[in-house]
């Protein structure tokens, strides 16, 4: 007898999703109802972007955009935001994300980039800036190393190996991966990162005493 490992993330993933209201639960059916036009719109922008600032290569995705709006607007405080509203309140962030450089999505196309943009001769700055961001990628790379060893949970492994060694890092791949709503898949992806970020901030707190 074959034991489906995802069916108690689902149950509890349904519990979560019942107890949305407000803003988050008008965003989630809009985004379900309209991924398509969103991510073309988001691709959109990125063009604009690439052509206005003359880049050959943008590294960040639209579907991780898009994710990195999700999050801002769905911590908004408008319970009486309607579905104009909220559809308003995300094109905008997605807009914000694509053309602020300190928006969180570009911050993540500059160390995206680093992986693959090699300039002739650095002067100092540039090589402090690079072995900052090498030391975030390690970083980054230790903590994650800490998070697979610590999982003991068969559905949290499984999330993982579907995160990391299949690359289904964005909700839309994770629903489409285990066959489940993009909501249930935004908040695995979530726990993750979380877990990730709080191994890392253990980290950082522990070094600076």
């Amino acid at each position: 007898m074959t034991t489906d490992v995802c069916a108690p993330l689902r149950i509890a993933l349904t519990f979560i999703m019942s107890s949305l209201s407000g803003i988050k639960k008008i965003l989630d059916a809009y985004i379900t109802a309209n991924y398509d036009e969103v991510r073309a719109y988001t691709n959109h922008m990125l063009t604009r972007l690439r052509h206005h600032k003359k880049l050959d290569l943008i590294m960040v995705k639209a579907d991780t955009i898009i994710n990195n709006a999700y999050l801002h607007v769905a911590s908004m405080d408008d319970h009486e935001a309607d579905q104009n509203t909220v559809k308003s309140y995300l094109l905008n962030t997605i807009k914000m994300q694509v053309w602020w450089p300190t928006s969180v999505s570009r911050k993540q196309d500059e160390v995206y980039s680093q992986e693959y943009i090699a300039k002739d001769e650095p002067n100092d700055t540039e090589i402090e800036h690079k072995v900052k961001i090498e030391e975030l990628i390690n970083l980054r790379k230790a903590c994650i190393a800490i998070y697979l060893d610590e999982l003991v949970s068969p559905v949290e492994k499984r999330i993982a190996e579907a995160y990391f060694e299949h690359r289904r890092q964005t909700s839309r791949e994770m629903a489409e991966f285990f066959d489940i709503p993009r909501t249930s898949a935004y908040y695995m992806i979530k726990a993750l990162k979380q877990r990730i970020k709080e191994i890392e901030y253990s980290y950082r707190n522990g070094k600076d005493q």
